[in-house]
Formats: C-alpha cells, structure tokens, sequence
C-alpha cells in the first residue's frame, strides 16, 4: 500500500459525518407510517366487560398484598401478627 492509496479524513469531518447518521430521522431505513401503528394489535380481541372486571379485581388483589408486605418490612404490622412458627417435636 503506497501512501498514495491512503485518504486522511479529519476528525471534524468525521463527527459530522457521525452527526449526520445519528441525527437522521429515518436511520434504521425502516419507515413507518402513522396509520401503521394502529394496526399492530388490529388481530386482537378488544377487552369486553368481563376480563375488565376480573382485571380490575387482579390489580386490587395485588395492591392489598403490596400494602401487607409494606406495612410488615416497615414494621408497622407486629411480627406476632403474621410470622408463624412451627415447632415439631421429635
């Protein structure tokens, strides 16, 4: 390789050519277009009443037993309310 053969790029040439991928809006060379992206879960049942409800009940559910755990990690729940110890005896 002669020397000839070799380009130098400066490095402000360089980081605006970097700039100039990076802050492209469409880098990826995907595109997608708006009316798209509400076709992703078109395929989809939509939630009826029912699974509203019993979702509803889940979310509840889990807050109470995060409200529980809570209470008991900041000792605001004494420890003889809710650790039970089992003792066999051999």
């Amino acid at each position: 390789m002669s020397s000839s053969d070799v380009s130098y790029v400066s490095s402000s040439e360089s980081e605006a050519a970097e700039t100039e991928v990076e802050g492209s809006s469409n880098s990826s060379g995907h595109e997608t277009s708006d009316d798209e992206t509400g076709d992703a879960y078109a395929n989809e049942p939509i939630a009826d009443e029912e699974w509203l409800a019993q979702h509803e009940e889940e979310r509840k559910t889990e807050e109470e037993l995060e409200k529980k755990l809570q209470n008991r990690l900041s000792g605001a729940e004494d420890i003889k309310e809710w650790l039970v110890c089992i003792v066999s005896c051999c």
